[in-house]
């Protein structure tokens, strides 16, 4: 077991929920099913349409918290006190979550938002100045994008009114991309399955993303409407902060006259070489709280230590001048990038090392030599889990080979998103960052690594597309998957493969109703009166970053390799020292996303929890955290219920533009 990633702190679930045998039933299923339904279709229209908050961008799964709390508060109470028989079960409720969990990785930053917009925006954007008919379009085969071009053009202007839906268009694209996508998914899904009983059962790690909703069923059995926790002051004390404000927010909206509030400053720093963010969070304050005292030291101290770096290059003028697009900004340059990156990719690797007795018994088992060795708590077999995910990365290495990439190519952009996802996912299991990215995209990684000038323009050109799915990844379906396979760890009996059926039809039903509801929403309104970044902005910048190194190839950065290797070392030191030595106060964990520019805007809020649980635990003990834990809890979901409530309020009134918290 890592020495920090325990759950020393936080108590268990186990017996609160144990006896959930039946947990897995059809009818989760089906509610599952239906809320999927109205997130795929839902979130984009609220993101597109309404401008409101957005409540599927990223790890934390706003959307599914807040129906959540309206499944379990509200409907599965007036069923429990109407006629037990008919309310969920608290496995039940719990397979629904992670049902929703799941989608929530796929309307909005995940892929669909970017998926639709992303195929067209080289057609549509393509102008005299920016060279991208002459550079780029020749190299994308046909099979990629829709090939008529009114069909392009009316998604970003509207269909106009004589003319139906251009659906036939859309049809091959979206079947390739569709399969793609999903071989992708089930490659995530098998990851996580092999990984999951090193993760939760051997190294214990914390998985602070899933403590709430299990928090949420703990008392599910009892029969009449209230549960339990809805009598627990401390979950409503923390609760009524964000939601207050929140509401105030939200009406100041409709009351322009009200003063605003503001939740963030700064400080400068060195003559402004620095900038130091002061943002509250009350979301990032309450994850961290659940977080084991060396780890939420490790995510903000760090992020303060890469700041200082930051102002000390930009003062020497040692910054570096690598193009690296804007999926790659740190705000401090390139190099530091490099040094995050790097950093990422050894925890990856690091963990596969640790886990490697686990994963020799998978191993064993999947060539049919581990007769003893146990799989039935999976939701897949070891066998189906590993030969599913060798096939998976097959398929997907030839598919893009097919888009225009050379095979070589295909194969490192695979490897190297793998161990992307991976060792974002770790993060997210371990240290709970609710709101997190990997400091450069897979593509650009490998356009660093060799040089575009050894790639070409046909690599360069099929390379833009593969930020669809590898570009601005603040959520992706591997993490997604690792916390719901934590969340059903907690349920007995023999309905977990169940699961990954329910899991499947989550993806599925969400990716059609994403699909379906981005491209009315651009047919009907115009995606030129959308939301701009993920109409315009977004989906232009891999094809810029594309053709402006194909305008200007160069080799290999020298000093990204320079930094890669110092933020490899610094990264092995520091798993080294936290794992040899017990005195060693510092986690590893927030080294690698101490660069990006989300670090830089949670720290703080991460810096407060951190504080508040050291004096807690030092005065108070085990006893005033568990006590206290369901403050932060409730600071969680009261952020996420003001969001939800007022998109609700705004829906009927018609108001749009009325986002209440950034992050």
């Amino acid at each position: 077991m890592a020495k920090g990633d325990a759950t020393t702190d936080v108590g268990p679930h186990g017996s609160a929920l144990a006896g959930m045998a039946r947990g897995a039933t059809l009818r989760a299923v089906v509610v599952g099913t239906v809320m999927c339904i109205l997130i795929g279709a839902g979130t984009p229209y609220s993101c597109h349409v309404m401008h409101a908050s957005y409540m599927a961008l990223d790890f934390s799964t706003p959307a599914a918290i807040f129906l959540f709390f309206a499944l379990v508060f509200v409907a599965n109470g007036l069923l429990r006190a109407a006629w037990q028989r008919l309310a969920l079960t608290s496995g039940e409720l719990l397979v629904v979550f992670v049902m929703m969990v799941v989608s929530c990785a796929i309307p909005t930053m995940g892929l669909t938002a970017y998926l639709i917009p992303q195929i067209a925006a080289p057609f549509y954007y393509a102008a005299p100045e920016n060279l991208w008919a002459e550079i780029l379009l020749p190299h994308l085969p046909e099979w990629l994008y829709p090939g008529d071009p009114l069909a392009i053009k009316w998604l970003y202007e509207g269909v106009p009114r004589s003319e139906a839906m251009p659906w036939g268009a859309w049809a091959v694209p979206l079947v390739h991309w569709s399969l793609f996508v999903l071989v992708l998914y089930f490659v995530m899904i098998c990851a996580m399955v092999i990984l999951r009983r090193q993760w939760v059962d051997n190294e214990r790690l914390i998985y602070p993303l899933t403590h709430l909703p299990l928090a949420m069923v703990e008392g599910e059995a009892r029969p009449g409407f209230t549960n339990p926790i809805l009598r627990n002051g401390w979950l409503w004390a923390g609760f009524a902060i964000p939601f207050l404000l929140g509401s105030y927010i939200g009406l100041s909206h409709y009351v322009p006259s009200l003063p605003p509030f503001e939740v963030v400053t700064s400080l400068k720093l060195f003559r402004g070489a620095g900038t130091i963010i002061f943002r509250l969070s009350f979301p990032m304050i309450g994850f961290s709280y659940l977080l084991s005292t060396s780890v939420a030291l490790s995510l903000w101290l760090f992020s303060l230590l890469t700041t200082f770096e930051r102002s000390a290059l930009r003062m020497v003028g040692y910054e570096g001048f690598e193009k690296l697009g804007t999926y790659s900004g740190s705000g401090g340059g390139p190099l530091l990038v490099h040094q995050s990156q790097a950093a990422l990719y050894v925890l990856a690797i690091f963990g596969l090392w640790v886990g490697r007795r686990h994963l020799k018994q998978v191993l064993l088992k999947a060539v049919g030599r581990g007769k003893t060795v146990d799989d039935r708590d999976e939701i897949l077999s070891y066998p189906q889990a590993f030969w599913g995910m060798m096939a998976g990365l097959v398929y997907v290495t030839f598919w893009l080979h097919r888009s225009g990439l050379d095979l070589w190519v295909a194969g490192l952009l695979v490897g190297v998103s793998m161990a992307t996802f991976l060792g974002v996912t770790r993060i997210v299991a371990a240290g709970g960052v609710a709101e997190t990215r990997s400091p450069m995209p897979a593509p650009t990684a490998l356009m660093s690594a060799v040089g575009p000038d050894a790639l070409g323009p046909g690599n360069l050109s099929s390379l833009g597309m593969t930020y669809i799915w590898m570009g601005d990844i603040r959520t992706f379906v591997m993490a997604s998957v690792a916390n719901g396979l934590k969340i059903i760890s907690e349920l007995r009996g023999k309905g977990k493969r169940v699961v990954f059926w329910a899991i499947a039809l989550a993806i599925v039903v969400t990716l059609a109703a994403s699909v379906w509801s981005t491209m009315t929403i651009g047919y009907t309104y115009g995606g030129a009166n959308a939301n701009r970044w993920f109409f315009e902005r977004g989906p232009c910048l891999p094809f810029d970053y594309a053709a402006s190194v194909i305008k200007t190839p160069t080799g290999a950065s020298m000093r990204g390799w320079l930094f890669t290797a110092i933020g490899a070392a610094v990264m092995g030191l520091l798993l080294l020292a936290h794992h040899r030595f017990v005195w060693w106060p510092v986690h590893p964990l927030g080294f690698p996303i101490a660069s990006i520019w989300l670090t830089n805007q949670l720290w703080f809020s991460i810096f407060i929890a951190w504080a508040v649980k050291v004096l807690v635990l030092r005065y108070g003990g085990g006893a005033l955290y568990q006590k206290t834990r369901y403050f932060f809890l409730g600071l969680i979901l009261g952020q996420y219920t003001a969001s939800g409530v007022w998109i609700v309020v705004d829906l009927f009134t018609g108001k749009i533009g009325n986002s209440l918290f950034w992050i």
